[in-house]
């Protein structure tokens, strides 16, 4: 159907989560590879760690006041 030139469905991205492979969403080993979080205002930030879950809360906190 493709070679001639006819629209068709294409399954490129599975919807079953466990066939999806790779590396994204996987923190690194090595701690000085970690994402960082950098602010003005220490207080916001619930101590030297955070989940990735809590960023949007602290950023939206941030720009909403």
């Amino acid at each position: 159907q493709k070679k001639l030139g006819f629209r068709m469905l294409m399954d490129v991205i599975p919807l079953d989560a466990t066939l999806v492979k790779g590396s994204h969403g996987i923190c690194p080993k090595d701690r000085a590879h970690h994402p960082l979080l950098l602010t003005d205002t220490p207080s916001v930030l619930a101590g030297s760690r955070i989940a990735a879950t809590e960023v949007y809360q602290i950023i939206r906190r941030q720009v909403l006041g």
